[in-house]
């Protein structure tokens, strides 16, 4: 025997048999079949990890997908201006491997080489110079409010999966959300709340103004934006052992400075640089794609980001040249090979 109830969100049936009206700011919810309605535990572990829907944020879609690659950073570019100022900045201090370029759009390559001299209390000779410099790989974000990546998501074959533009970095970007398990999150907190109309084969019309109300209501009011923080997001030791396996120890942000994830193959810590100590952060979302005149109009999105920012590292490639180069070729190792 059904059961009507009055809610302020979609009560959810396991069994899949769900009517859903809209009537008066509120749902009348028929769930059929013989299965209870889901839990309360998990309700409650929903809850607590839904966040304010916000239609100015922009997501995967309005950063990747209207402007390509060089609108992911930032409206008018911002991080690959600071990823470009750095390496100007670095290559004229004769710290950049010949033949070496910023990554921009190319997100499959690093966004920076530097080098860095190789200092024992051995007496350097000539013999000994070209052994002795070495070549680090660099992530570079802008501040602590850039993201790790961000991926659109779809729904088929009763799962939700990473899905994007088919360019080489965009692939990259998906593989790193992959390897941090950020489907596998996904399913687990929008999984148990069935098909999105929006991708349901039962379902004629999925968008434009012929789309039944009742549809983009229900995914309006079924998929709420959670943000995933603490032991339920990924970890920054996943994320290291990512950026490790591609020789990329080392990571420099805008305001906080250069830190080593994995490793610190040129034992930057006598310089000051820290490991990388901040938390992370995974944002779930159904975003509006048009205006409130077009509900119908929405689609699904993740984001990794930095939820803690790091303690600041004693050591930044913002500092003064001088500064850096005491910190790379203490002893003019790299400018002795070069003369």
């Amino acid at each position: 025997m059904s059961k009507e109830i009055k809610c302020d969100i979609i009560c959810l049936c396991p069994s899949g048999v769900m009517v859903a009206t809209y009537a008066l700011g509120a749902y009348i919810v028929r769930c059929g079949g013989s299965s209870p309605l889901l839990g309360t535990k998990y309700l409650k572990s929903l809850m607590s990890k839904l966040v304010t829907d916000s239609s100015s944020d922009p997501d995967y879609y309005d950063l990747w997908q209207k402007s390509g690659m060089q609108g992911y950073f930032k409206p008018g570019g911002g991080g690959f201006a600071y990823e470009d100022s750095l390496y100007a900045k670095m290559k004229g201090l004769g710290l950049v491997p010949n033949g070496f370029a910023p990554a921009g759009s190319a997100n499959d390559l690093p966004d920076l080489k530097f080098l860095a001299s190789d200092v024992t209390a051995r007496v350097i000779t000539a013999s000994t110079i070209p052994g002795r410099i070495r070549e680090y790989k660099c992530e570079i974000k802008l501040n602590a409010q850039a993201d790790f990546g961000q991926s659109g998501l779809k729904y088929t074959n009763d799962k939700w999966y990473l899905d994007g533009s088919s360019s080489a970095e965009a692939r990259v970007m998906r593989s790193l959300l992959e390897n941090m398990e950020v489907p596998q999150k996904v399913n687990a907190n929008w999984g148990p709340l069935g098909v999105p109309r929006k991708f349901d084969p039962k379902v004629k019309v999925k968008t434009g103004s012929n789309m039944d109300p009742r549809d983009y209501m229900f995914d309006r009011e079924t998929f709420k934006d959670i943000m995933l923080t603490g032991t339920d997001a990924p970890q920054t030791r996943s994320l290291a052992r990512y950026y490790g396996s591609k020789q990329t120890h080392y990571i420099q942000i805008g305001g906080y400075g250069l830190y080593y994830m994995q490793s610190d193959p040129a034992n930057l810590k006598r310089q000051g640089v820290k490991r990388f100590d901040g938390t992370l952060k995974l944002r779930i979302r159904r975003k509006a794609g048009g205006s409130s005149r077009e509900p119908w109009n929405y689609r699904f999105s993740t984001a990794l980001l930095i939820d803690s920012p790091p303690s600041v590292s004693g050591f930044s490639f913002d500092q003064a040249s001088e500064d850096i180069l005491r910190a790379l070729d203490p002893m003019g190792v790299i400018s002795k090979k070069r003369k």
